[in-house]
């Protein structure tokens, strides 16, 4: 008898899991998409598989959209009702649920509709200037306004010229366009434009927003970092609209892209730069975690302020600017220097770049071009300011906090109104016979000795006997009586052209006034 009631017991333990454990409730198709992302932080974090099993959901079903599996952020976005946003809410290994919100390309309405064809003209790379240019290229190579017609291309573009080749224009750097996509077959990009990525498979781009931010970015006649690779990714539609979902897994894909590619070109690797020109009404945790993820991962972001005359800090993901964000944040002018009516301000804006009645590729032909506005326009003139920077420099390539800071101290202040920093790409005054640098400015980042003094601009010159006179600024991290430089120096060269990379890591010596 002991025997028979020492067995039932052990019975009745080893099925009490199955007879009390509540069962998971049958997934209920439909509701509101969502965005979901683990906590990576988590000292177990669960498997994107784990997670939606939980929700009687799997990898495969119809309400998945999206899996997010990064280095970056883990997560995915789904179609849920009530019930499961209910499980989500007690999983204490989530991060952040949010649902999918609306997005647009930040375009301000064309001033025409028409299209031209763009006539080949014959550049050199092989000097510091580039004619024929739209004005945007100008404005950006140079301290002062531009003035004439903004639809003329008689304009000149000085870039940081180097005796290395792959230092010049961005060449080996990877642009990743997130976008409506981008016309891959236009002429100006030469082949080294594909599409890698879209959220509904379908690759064309249609709206042609995509196509014209991308000639900016890294067109051969008018793109900036005209040697730079170009990656379209493809996260909003043939209206120019999306959800912040597609926005999520398109940066997902582009943090997977840069390590891969990372992993397989090893030393030969340059860097990535993502470009969005796009904007959600308000603020979107879920894109302010993946744009703060992704520079984490070393990908540089450069994102467009928004159109809407409004604080950028109040929408994504130009919220992710500022002195306190992780990207770039780009406002725009015209040509007279001024801000654009329609431009998003304030602190969360870093630097502002052309934005108006800008000239650049198109869908429809192989040479088609188009003039049009807005913050859109704006952000990649910064964005291939930062991948002829990577190809340049490999300390800012590989430090995305660093490049920030390079690209607002490069800024230069608009005479037209006050308060206003133009983006420019180091060739200041170049093309007006002043003594602008030419060349990337060095950067260092070590402790080193400074003058307790005040200083003028913030500007200190380091002396050196093998390499001459260097005038420094301070960019981030001074104490308060200046008695210190703590982690980063930008130092150029009074004179003449500064050599490509950085060398004087090994020569820091106390600085003198």
């Amino acid at each position: 008898m002991e025997d028979l009631i020492k067995l039932l017991i052990f019975a009745c333990l080893l099925f009490w899991p199955l007879t009390f454990a509540a069962p998971v409730e049958p997934h209920e198709s439909g509701g509101s998409e969502h965005v979901v992302i683990i906590d990576k932080s988590n000292p177990t974090p669960p498997r994107v598989a784990d997670v939606l099993e939980r929700l009687a959901l799997h990898e495969g079903h119809a309400d998945v959209h999206h899996i997010f599996n990064n280095s970056a952020f883990v997560g995915f976005a789904a179609s849920m009702k009530s019930h499961c946003l209910d499980l989500l809410a007690n999983m204490t290994d989530v991060r952040r649920v949010e649902a999918s919100v609306n997005v647009q390309h930040a375009l301000v309405s064309p001033s025409s509709s028409s299209s031209h064809p763009l006539q080949q003209r014959q550049t050199s790379s092989l000097y510091a200037t580039r004619p024929d240019a739209p004005w945007g290229l100008q404005r950006i190579s140079t301290s002062t306004n531009v003035h004439g017609n903004a639809k003329a291309m008689d304009y000149t573009y000085s870039y940081p010229a180097s005796s290395d080749a792959s230092a010049t224009l961005g060449q080996g750097a990877d642009i990743y366009i997130l976008d409506t996509g981008v016309y891959t077959a236009h002429n100006i990009f030469a082949d080294r434009a594909s599409m890698v990525w879209s959220y509904d498979n379908h690759m064309a781009d249609v709206d042609g927003h995509g196509t014209h931010v991308a000639g900016t970015a890294a067109g051969s006649i008018l793109g900036v970092a005209s040697n730079a690779n170009l990656f379209g990714v493809k996260a909003l539609d043939a209206d120019g609209g999306g959800y912040s979902s597609n926005v999520v897994a398109g940066i997902d894909y582009i943090v997977n892209s840069h390590d891969r590619r990372k992993r397989e070109q090893g030393d030969g690797f340059v860097g990535s730069v993502i470009s969005v020109s796009l904007a959600a009404s308000g603020t979107v945790a879920a894109i302010s975690d993946a744009v703060e993820a992704a520079v984490e991962a070393g990908v540089h972001v450069v994102v467009a302020a928004g159109n809407q005359h409004v604080d950028a800090c109040g929408t994504s993901p130009s919220d992710s600017g500022g002195r306190g964000g992780p990207a770039i944040t780009v406002g725009s002018v015209g040509m007279e220097g001024r801000e654009s009516e329609f431009s998003n301000f304030g602190e969360c804006v870093d630097v502002y770049a052309p934005g108006e009645e800008i000239i650049s590729s198109w869908i429809g032909g192989r040479n088609m071009i188009e003039s049009l506005s807005g913050t859109s326009m704006a952000t990649p003139h910064v964005t291939g300011i930062v991948a002829c920077a990577m190809a340049g420099n490999a300390t800012l390539a590989g430090d995305p906090g660093l490049m920030k800071e390079w690209v607002r101290m490069q800024a230069v202040a608009s005479p037209a109104t006050p308060g206003i920093r133009v983006a420019n790409n180091g060739v200041k005054d170049f093309g007006d016979g002043g003594d602008g640098v030419l060349g990337f400015e060095k950067v260092a980042r070590d402790e080193v000795q400074v003058s307790k003094r005040a200083s003028d601009e913030n500007e200190w010159t380091w002396a050196n006997s093998q390499r001459g006179v260097m005038r420094c600024r301070r960019m981030a991290q001074a104490s308060e009586d200046l008695s210190y430089l703590r982690s980063i120096a930008v130092c150029s060269a009074r004179h003449g052209l500064v050599r490509k990379g950085l060398d004087l890591l090994d020569a820091l010596t106390p600085w003198i006034r």
